[in-house]
């Protein structure tokens, strides 16, 4: 596993031998100030990815962000589209209004987009989609 960044806002991993990124996104982020990096980090660990990689996003402890901090998840959607993603399975926050702009960024992607109540139910889905095409 290789790690790009962890913090007390984000983390990003990244498994070469399933060609799968990992983020977990913590707390509430007032501003696009206070993670400067991450549209960078997110540049980086594409760049690690091969074409076809998967995301397992865990969203639970995400709070409701600003209008501005939704504007950086999308500009992130729109690197993950250019870049070949194939799934994306979110554990979705607890925070209801989260859940409501993490569904409404994802549906962006335009594809496989897949909800699920835990990561280890996550990343069995994504390994058997991942499996199925082999």
């Amino acid at each position: 596993m290789i790690t790009i960044t962890n913090n007390q806002f984000y983390e990003l991993n990244y498994d070469r031998n399933k060609n799968r990124i990992y983020l977990r996104i913590n707390n509430y982020w007032k501003s696009p100030e206070i993670v400067p990096n991450y549209l960078s980090d997110w540049g980086k660990i594409i760049e690690l990815a091969k074409p076809g990689f998967t995301l397992l996003a865990d969203f639970r402890n995400m709070l409701t962000h600003p209008t501005s901090v939704k504007e950086i998840h999308e500009s992130v959607v729109d690197l993950l589209v250019k870049s070949k993603i194939s799934y994306v399975a979110e554990v979705s926050p607890i925070d209801r209004i989260a859940v409501l702009q993490v569904s409404g960024v994802l549906k962006q992607i335009g594809r496989g987009s897949i909800k699920v109540a835990d990561i280890v139910l996550g990343e069995n889905i994504l390994d058997q989609l991942i499996n199925a095409e082999l």
